[in-house]
């Protein structure tokens, strides 16, 4: 009996020093494949503070939710029950489903056993003084920390956080095509989430992705500004070596007991461009491969009476066109306006800088130019306010992401960049599906876009990043 007795509270000290281990002693019956494991490791890592922001994704029902919405919350409250944590969904019902689940395995004897001095207000506790305990939000008796569930969207006034864990922030294919709903949750991510966080914060975004623009893709398109996020990507079928932790062959499936290879072909071939973002962790372009199927024309005169952030973007050439585009970012209504101004081939640095002084430019108007045109670009900075342009790895696929937050509305008299954008498409792989990756033989007006947008949204970038 004693012997049995100390075995116990060996697991259970092990259980409150391990996740796994946690996992195991409070939900014996937990199935725990390879993923699973290597999900849990990561999760260690962020309780441990090792990671302080971490992206997740996965397939549908593999997993994830139970393990970063329902047990580490509770791990976390029983290694720290100072801390304050905010738990976010799609909808306010599934957050408060979230909550409920973590109080039941608080209330739970095997989890006083790991954690004795973490407790809620009508299971047992002899509380001093109130406890605020109900489906939105519950504190620990005797320690202030607090569990708060929220729909996306929703309030977070006079709620600060150590811990915020974003679980689907995307319901079905309708929001998710939706650049206005896309953009409300960006909005609220950046003017709301992000401001209840401090330095020493700490997030999860855990969702199957559904579109280049969802809001793990709008993060991803900033990580440039932000290197401090990890990522962990499994794909329902191996495609080759996504991770240096996937441990399995191409063509194997990520939990072949629940979610059969065979079945997953079955979805696959009833909707192949949903199960590429819902199955497979990368959404890609609608079929047809135009980066930006959709657009509107206006006239000048509207782009004229349009007050909004404006700057110019710049491409470079001699045999290829120079080209200048005038660019109006409005923020709050989500929409880029493009003038072009300057198509043209065969320029010199003086031929450019005439041209800029013919159409008026002002001396002090931004313009972000071609990085890879130095001596011009010094040429130009004798009359104007020209800077070189940011490049770096996958810089022309986040600076996509960051144009397709926007609906664009170009002049008609911009011929030139109309055509551009007419034939702007992702390349095709050697099984005739797109991919990420753009076909650049003619993009001198997508490049300047790409530029100058990158430019003014850095400008009002917000409150993206923290600590």
């Amino acid at each position: 009996m004693l012997l049995l007795q100390k075995q116990q509270e060996i697991k259970a000290k092990l259980a409150s020093e391990e996740f796994r281990d946690f996992v195991q002693y409070t939900k014996p019956d937990y199935e725990i494949n390879w993923h699973h494991d290597l999900l849990m490791n990561y999760l260690q890592q962020f309780a441990e503070g090792k990671i302080k922001k971490l992206m997740v994704f996965m397939p549908p029902q593999h997993g994830k939710s139970e393990l970063t919405s329902r047990r580490l919350p509770a791990y976390l409250l029983g290694r720290n029950p100072k801390l304050k944590i905010i738990g976010c969904s799609y909808s306010s019902d599934l957050a408060t489903s979230f909550n409920r689940d973590v109080q039941r395995i608080i209330d739970d004897q095997k989890y006083s056993e790991i954690f004795p001095d973490t407790t809620l207000n009508g299971a047992g506790a002899k509380a001093k003084g109130n406890y605020l305990r109900n489906s939105d939000m519950f504190e620990i008796v005797e320690h202030r920390g607090f569990y708060k569930s929220i729909g996306v969207g929703g309030s977070l006034t006079g709620t600060p956080a150590d811990i915020g864990i974003i679980d689907d922030p995307v319901k079905d294919a309708i929001e998710a095509e939706s650049i206005t709903y896309r953009s409300r949750v960006w909005d609220w991510f950046t003017q709301v989430f992000m401001t209840r966080l401090h330095n020493d914060s700490q997030i999860i975004v855990t969702q199957t992705r559904w579109n280049l623009d969802d809001l793990s893709g709008r993060i991803l398109s900033r990580m440039n500004h932000d290197k401090s996020w990890t990522i962990l990507s499994l794909p329902a079928i191996c495609e080759g070596a996504t991770s240096i932790h996937d441990v399995r062959q191409p063509g194997e499936a990520l939990w072949e007991s629940k979610h059969s290879l065979k079945r997953l072909m079955e979805i696959k071939v009833a909707n192949p461009r949903a199960f590429q973002a819902l199955y497979q962790q990368d959404p890609k372009p609608f079929e047809g491969g135009l980066v930006f199927p959709k657009w509107n024309s206006i006239s000048l005169e509207q782009f004229n009476q349009v007050k909004a952030l404006d700057g110019y973007g710049m491409d470079f050439g001699f045999n290829d066109p120079t080209v200048l585009l005038h660019v109006k970012l409005d923020k709050p209504n989500k929409r880029i306006y493009i003038n072009e101004l300057l198509y043209k081939s065969n320029m010199t640095s003086k031929d450019i800088l005439n041209e800029l002084i013919k159409l008026n430019i002002s001396k002090g108007s931004k313009i972000v130019a071609d990085n890879a045109r130095p001596e011009i670009i010094k040429d130009l900075r004798s009359i104007f306010n020209v800077k070189p342009s940011e490049k770096g790895a996958n810089s022309i696929y986040y600076g996509i992401l960051r144009i397709l937050e926007y609906s664009l509305y170009i002049t008609a008299n911009s011929h030139n960049t109309i055509r551009e954008i007419g034939a702007y498409r992702y390349k095709e792989d050697k099984d005739g599906n797109f991919t990420n990756e753009v076909v650049t033989s003619e993009d001198h007006s997508m490049d300047s876009l790409r530029y100058i947008v990158r430019e003014l949204t850095d400008t009002q970038k917000g409150v993206l990043a923290f600590g």
